[in-house]
């Protein structure tokens, strides 16, 4: 799914479920991945060894790997407040700065650890709170059945309540979302100035 909310520019930045697994879906994930010329990849759910034996019959993430333009950082499913996580996360910014996209962020179900990072650069980028839920809750599908309804806004009560965490605010309908992220960058994270205007122009741009 590409990403283009707030200033982000089209063709920068996507994000998605495992293209290494999913049997089928793994060809249709490749058609996508080659047409939006994927050139850098940020992996949230596998170690490197793990991805060298997995990506051995996928040619565009492989290529990848071997041009050293994928990083394994698994992280846990819980993100604020977990100081691996930070690190990690610092990491795969930097990564991200040191390489030219377009992007892919992915974990294994695109969903928990993706839309965070997704969401901490959409907000980054001045997109709306409303933005921001509906690129996450897109990771999830639903039918119209009842249950699907009151997942639906389990999952979205969850995340809300992350971004509350993440960002040590009380309301996050209130909360300036681009200068919360900004602060959380360079406070939390620990990224310099220079870092995070890199950042900013990077997804602005279109590669």
């Amino acid at each position: 799914m590409e990403v283009a909310t707030g200033s982000i520019a089209g063709g920068i930045l996507y994000r998605s479920g495992s293209p290494l697994t999913g049997g089928d879906a793994k060809e249709i994930k490749e058609a996508l991945a080659t047409k939006a010329n994927i050139n850098c990849v940020i992996n949230l759910a596998n170690y490197r060894s793990v991805i060298e034996n997995l990506s051995k019959d996928i040619l565009w993430y492989r290529r990848l790997v071997a041009e050293k333009k994928v990083i394994c950082l698994p992280m846990t499913l819980t993100i604020p407040g977990v100081a691996s996580n930070e690190k990690k996360l610092k990491t795969a910014l930097q990564f991200m700065i040191s390489n030219e996209g377009p992007y892919l962020i992915h974990c294994f179900a695109g969903a928990d650890r993706t839309g965070f990072v997704i969401m901490l650069l959409e907000a980054l980028m001045g997109a709306s709170l409303k933005e921001i839920i509906t690129t996450y809750i897109s990771a999830f599908l639903f039918d119209d059945s009842d249950s699907s309804r009151i997942e639906s806004h389990r999952n979205i009560n969850g995340f809300l309540n992350q971004m509350k965490k993440m960002f040590h605010v009380d309301n996050i309908f209130e909360t300036n979302l681009q200068s919360a992220a900004e602060y959380y960058l360079l406070n939390n994270i620990q990224l310099s100035n220079d870092e995070v205007a890199k950042l900013k122009n990077m997804l602005s741009v279109t590669s």
